[in-house]
């Protein structure tokens, strides 16, 4: 299937499942009063739902980390829950609604649920008392963060994001349906995933997902910023699009050298 894609489709498939990939290198562990290794994990109802998340540190600075497609903090931000310095930051990695878990409820995808996952995103983080943010979206939490940072630019101090995209085109159709059937997956690719969900409520919401993405195909020349365009004008933090990350175990380097954030 990549072959037939081509270079640029071939590359897109990869970064889509990149992350799932095992065997992710962690960089040696830094002085305890810098990393430390307390992580908190509980639930708390936010918009009509218990959202799940994993928190560390004692910072001034509050960053919420923001998974990606299928994913859960646990799953895709390990290095960074591990090594961001503890010092400097409070690190808060969430399982939107219906992933990780954070269920029930079931994951859906109706039109407007990235703005769902931001508005989540943004309750929980008020939930918990933080008065300003930054955010580290990978994949569908880069476009989660993007929208946060539009829709509510007082409350969001930076973000970082990568992986993630403004628009489906034609070639991206392509590449999602081939991910469908996630019996197709390599095994690398799928274990993790299936020992979270299980088999049945993985394929399931693989197969709702592709649906739920490709509708944004319809909107004009695919544009998922259409959604919120204009918005930015309000936004005044800082915007890293760290697009040349494949996956979340590259943002290890980050994990020490903070200073995006700062």
């Amino acid at each position: 299937m990549a072959t037939a894609l081509g270079g640029r489709g071939a590359l897109r498939l990869r970064l889509l499942l990149s992350a799932l990939k095992s065997g992710t290198r962690v960089p040696l562990a830094r002085p305890a009063a810098a990393f430390g290794t307390s992580v908190t994990s509980t639930k708390v109802a936010v918009n009509g739902v218990h959202l799940h998340y994993q928190r560390t540190g004692e910072g001034e600075h509050a960053v919420l980390l923001l998974p990606g497609m299928l994913g859960s903090g646990e799953t895709d931000f390990g290095p960074q829950i591990k090594n961001l310095n503890k010092k400097l930051f409070t690190v808060v990695a969430w399982d939107p609604r219906g992933y990780g878990h954070s269920r029930p409820p079931d994951r859906d995808f109706p039109g407007d649920f990235f703005e769902r996952d931001a508005k989540d995103a943004v309750d929980l983080m008020k939930t918990l008392k933080f008065k300003k943010i930054s955010l580290l979206g990978w994949s569908d939490g880069g476009i989660t963060a993007l929208i946060a940072a539009a829709k509510y630019p007082s409350y969001i101090h930076k973000i970082v994001i990568w992986g993630a995209n403004a628009y489906v085109t034609e070639e991206d159709e392509m590449i999602y349906q081939g991910i469908r059937d996630v019996s197709k997956w390599s095994e690398k690719a799928k274990k993790p995933l299936e020992t979270l969900y299980g088999y049945d409520y993985f394929s399931k919401t693989c197969e709702k997902w592709v649906d739920g993405i490709k509708q944004f195909k319809h909107l004009p020349d695919g544009r998922l910023h259409e959604r919120f365009n204009g918005s930015f004008a309000d936004y005044r933090g800082g915007l890293s699009s760290s697009l040349m990350f494949q996956n979340p175990s590259r943002m290890n380097a980050f994990a020490h050298d903070p200073h995006t954030l700062m």
